[in-house]
Order: structure tokens, then C-alpha cells, then sequence
């Protein structure tokens, strides 16, 4: 695993990142980035934070084949 900013997120993100990264074909270090990124936004106005791994994953997702 490459050196990022994993120590901040827990395992079921860093799982989503190197998936993401795998499927999309992308480095991980860009791909966490914008994870980060798009998780620090969604969790500061989700209510219920059950779906947050989906959502920014979506958005990542989203955001990388654009």
C-alpha cells in the first residue's frame, strides 16, 4: 500500500478506495484524494452516515470517468 492519508479512514474506506482504483483503473493516490475530499463533504451534513462508502463512492466514481 502506497503512503497516504489511510490513518484517518477506516478499513471499509480503504477498501472502497483500492476497488475503486482497481475498477476505474486509476492510481490510488488520486483516487484517495478525491475520496477524502468528497467524504469530509458528505459527512458534515449527513444525518445517517450508514451510506456514506456508497455515496462517496458513487461520487468518485462519477467524478473520475468524467
Amino acid at each position: 500500500m502506497a503512503t497516504l492519508n489511510y490513518t484517518k479512514l477506516e478499513p471499509e474506506h480503504l477498501q472502497a478506495i483500492e476497488a475503486l482504483a482497481e475498477e476505474i483503473d486509476c492510481p490510488v493516490e488520486e483516487v484517495n484524494n478525491i475520496y477524502a475530499s468528497a467524504l469530509e463533504s458528505l459527512k458534515s451534513s449527513a444525518r445517517i452516515q450508514d451510506y456514506l462508502i456508497v455515496l462517496t463512492s458513487k461520487k468518485v466514481r462519477d467524478e473520475l470517468r468524467h
